[in-house]
């Protein structure tokens, strides 16, 4: 009885990768296998970056301000990764239907199944969170040195959107492949403020805001705009040298928070998963259940004010 469970989960696990390789590699095949020499790409290949941000109505999701987006469709895009959704659901039940068959094999019918379909189900999500983070922190970091590539350029001659090639050929990604999407917008038609708003839109970073926003005004009342930028990178950079101190000085007290709150619940999860008859009574007993949402509570206060004393305003 158990082969044929594992075979048909076996199966299933096969299917969903096929499922998912085929729906990037699908959306990646329509991508020219060539890029041209020249300083502009051609018009199928703009518009070809620019689709895998669409959304099935064919609106870009970052121009339609008017239209209620969803978060989760907001940081698909702020995490570049190429799947709609409805197609991000799919991935979520998917893995939530194998967990939940590992754990009934292994388990049964019972608490486990619940627990390893719940693990399945929001695994997805906390890559997605992560990715965002981490995405969101590399374009913070290279912020100010794209700057610093803008201001040089002005000097030298150029306007805004002729900087923004600089930034192309010589910031890193994610940089790099967000102002080449502002620079493709501009060449279709679409002016540097709506290029950049744009940006700001799909990164949700609030030093892009900023950046955006000195532009935009000094292009409606003017000023050394140059100038304005490079003070504002060294803002910046001080500010991150600042945050970094007091993170470094906070270490400790947010290690103890976390080890704190982990080492209770790992414990209790070891405990039931290796010797059940000794953890069992605290589950099915009223007093033991009592006593888990007592050290949870517990748990949440004092992680709650280690934080708050850790926190950087």
């Amino acid at each position: 009885m158990g082969i044929p469970i594992i075979l048909v989960a076996v199966a299933a696990a096969i299917g969903v990768g096929l499922v998912v390789y085929g729906t990037v590699s699908s959306q990646r095949a329509a991508a020219p296998q060539q890029q041209v020499s020249a300083s502009f790409r051609t018009l199928s290949d703009v518009r070809e970056q620019l689709r895998r941000r669409f959304d099935t109505t064919g609106t870009p999701a970052w121009i339609a301000s008017e239209q209620r987006i969803s978060s989760l469709q907001r940081d698909l895009v702020s995490a570049d990764i190429e799947l709609r959704p409805y197609e991000f659901r799919i991935v979520q039940a998917a893995t939530a239907i194998l967990l939940g068959i590992v754990g009934l094999l292994r388990f049964g019918i019972g608490l486990e199944f619940l627990v390893f379909a719940v693990i399945g189900y929001l695994g997805p999500w906390l890559y997605l969170r992560n990715r965002r983070g981490h995405r969101l922190r590399q374009f913070d970091a290279g912020l100010p040195r794209t700057m610093e590539l803008i201001a040089n350029s002005m000097k030298a001659g150029q306007s805004v959107a002729q900087s923004l090639s600089a930034v192309t050929d010589n910031a890193g990604p994610p940089i790099s492949d967000e102002f080449a999407l502002a620079r493709r917008e501009i060449e279709l038609g679409a002016s540097v403020e709506s290029a950049l708003n744009n940006m700001v839109k799909r990164i949700g970073s609030n030093d892009l805001r900023l950046m955006v926003m000195v532009i935009t005004i000094q292009r409606s009342v003017g000023g050394d705009l140059p100038a304005i930028l490079v003070t504002l990178a060294d803002t910046m950079r001080q500010r991150e040298e600042m945050r970094a101190e007091i993170l470094a000085a906070t270490a400790q007290s947010r290690a103890t928070a976390l080890i704190i709150t982990l080492l209770p619940i790992v414990t209790a999860v070891l405990l039931y998963f290796i010797v059940q008859d000794y953890f069992r009574p605290m589950l099915v007993n009223p007093l033991g259940w009592v006593m888990l949402g007592f050290a949870a509570l517990l748990l949440f206060i004092g992680n709650l004010i280690i934080r708050r004393l850790t926190a950087i305003v």
